[in-house]
């Protein structure tokens, strides 16, 4: 699909999943990063369209907020909770066993927790904070998911990261050295989570079974900067921010669209749909962050092990 093309000159793919919606009755959804931002109003939105919705977040407080709000506006479908520190993979593992032991099947994974920080931390299994909340949650989230039967060609994946036709030249980082991957810090760090997210989804159909999408929903009102600079704040407060409504209504939009493919990634952003960028599309890149991805996944759980 060329980058200029536009879902009314698309035409469905000869592996196109059945159409999902408008209704969402009897579809079970999984939101990462859904107590907050996009990933709640998403919540909101699919619930009320009859689906049984599970967000995962770190704070049970915003949860139970979301659901009381959820349940004052809304007859139909359903909102529960599950909480997790995204910063440490085995307690991502564990969430998505309880969720096995709770769930026959995910119909749609919204991949949408991040942070976005400019100071260097490392969590207890020793991994850089922002790559390991913003990106490797991601991926042990669908390989334990995979593992469990959780997802599979009944699953479409979403996954919102800095997607776009192209890739910046700050975001050409690559996966080959794991010394260099970790040394990755701040903005770095960041930039990497990112890259490496548009790098899963490119793997995902081949390596989980299931539809995806990338999108990019550029600078949208939420408090993903909370952790940055006041001056960095103010810089990017200067241009237009979209409201998170308005982003989840496009990504309803987007799950009930007819071009979803079992074999081939789908790529999207606040115009539309677009090709996947070069860069992405490597697939010697994509299978070094595989690689990389799965030594510090195991690198966290045999911290995590030892210190049990």
């Amino acid at each position: 699909m060329p980058a200029s093309a536009t879902p009314s000159a698309q035409s469905p793919a000869p592996d196109a999943l059945p159409a999902l919606g408008p209704r969402f009755d009897g579809e079970t959804v999984v939101i990462t990063g859904g107590t907050d931002g996009v990933g709640a109003e998403l919540a909101l939105q699919l619930r009320d369209r009859g689906a049984r919705v599970v967000i995962i977040g770190r704070s049970a407080a915003k949860a139970q907020g979301l659901i009381a709000r959820s349940d004052a506006q809304s007859t139909t479908g359903s909102l529960e909770a599950r909480t997790v520190d995204f910063s440490l993979m085995r307690s991502v593992e564990q969430t998505v066993d309880a969720l096995a032991d709770d769930l026959e099947r995910i119909d749609v994974l919204v991949q949408a927790v991040g942070v976005f920080l400019s100071h260097v931390e490392h969590t207890r299994e020793g991994i850089e904070l922002d790559f390991a909340v913003s990106y490797l949650a991601r991926f042990v989230f669908l390989e334990r998911a995979a593992a469990r039967g959780l997802v599979g060609p009944h699953t479409r994946l979403i996954s919102l990261a800095a997607t776009a036709p192209t890739t910046p030249s700050f975001a050409r980082v690559e996966f080959d050295d794991l010394d260099a991957v970790t040394a990755r810090t701040g903005f770095a760090g960041h930039a990497a989570a990112q890259t490496a997210n548009d790098l899963l989804v490119a793997s995902a159909p081949a390596r989980y079974g299931v539809a995806a999408l990338g999108y990019g929903p550029g600078n949208v009102r939420t408090g993903i900067l909370r952790a940055q600079p006041w001056w960095f704040r103010t810089l990017v407060g200067l241009f237009p921010k979209r409201d998170p409504r308005a982003v989840a209504a496009q990504l309803v939009g987007l799950l009930t669209d007819p071009y979803w493919s079992a074999s081939t990634p789908g790529w999207a952003g606040r115009k539309g749909r677009f090709g996947i960028a070069l860069f992405m599309a490597d697939a010697r890149r994509q299978r070094a962050a595989i690689v990389a991805s799965e030594q510090l996944h195991r690198r966290a759980v045999s911290v995590a092990l030892g210190s049990a």
